[in-house]
């Protein structure tokens, strides 16, 4: 059985999680987190364009701009009337809507017995209920995925609310070895269950680990496996960020 032990985040660790979360925050930027992507039916209107067919949201505004220096010509030909302005197919202007693409956050936190040295699961803890307190702001869906032992296993699957994964948070214990590859692999599945749902969000990983991966998925070196299950987390397209909890160095 593994010998448990349950830490409390602590004060000093939330300030130290407010400078992991500006690096979380410079990271999405980087790929895309204020990414703002096209929206045929809903979202802030942005521009007017001619529509290659019909269209989709009549851009009054842009389509009376683009018929007024029209209207002499119209006149003189009897294609408009003395007053008012007529509009034709040509001057027709849609819509150009824009949002915001939500974000999608995994915390995939190493409960080995490691993390229990100098109460290191208190820095961890710490640093993420400061992001988890930023991402209830900014409306990201998280999730939290915890590995120890032989398995990796996600405590809250992703959702809207943050108190459910600061409560499931807290209760973590600590205890045994750290399938790292295994929770890699999981994020992994974790992370496509959520696009299948979900199209069009940013995914983003958030690994706090010491890195020692101790623990074989099939029978070969245990850090070879992580870095293997990295490489398939960067093919897919999911941006990760590593806090490492031993020297509090972060790597993307």
């Amino acid at each position: 059985m593994l010998a448990e032990r349950v830490y409390a985040a602590t004060g000093r660790f939330l300030v130290r999680g407010t400078v992991v979360n500006r690096e979380v925050r410079k990271h999405l930027a980087r790929g895309r987190r204020v990414r703002n992507r096209l929206a045929p039916d809903a979202g802030r209107y942005i521009r007017a364009r001619i529509p290659q067919h019909k269209p989709r949201a009549l851009a009054v505004d842009a389509t009376l701009r683009a018929a007024a220096p029209e209207q002499p010509r119209r006149r003189a030909l009897g294609l408009a009337p003395p007053t008012g302005i007529a509009v034709l197919p040509p001057d027709l202007r849609e819509k150009v809507r824009t949002r915001r693409s939500g974000v999608s956050l995994l915390f995939a936190v190493d409960a080995s017995g490691s993390m229990g040295v100098e109460e290191v699961m208190a820095k961890a803890k710490g640093i993420v209920l400061t992001l988890l307190t930023d991402a209830y702001q900014k409306r990201d869906r998280v999730g939290l995925l915890a590995f120890r032992g032989t398995e990796a296993r996600l405590v809250l699957p992703f959702t809207s609310s943050v108190a459910q994964a600061q409560q499931r948070l807290k209760g973590l214990p600590t205890g045994g070895k750290s399938p790292l590859a295994l929770a890699l692999a999981k994020s992994l599945e974790a992370f496509h269950r959520e696009l299948t749902k979900h199209p069009g969000r940013i995914p983003l990983l958030v690994l706090l680990t010491d890195g020692k991966a101790n623990i074989s998925m099939a029978g070969r070196e245990p850090f070879d496996e992580a870095l293997e299950q990295a490489r398939r987390i960067r093919r897919a397209g999911i941006r990760s960020l590593v806090v490492d909890t031993d020297l509090t160095w972060i790597h993307s």
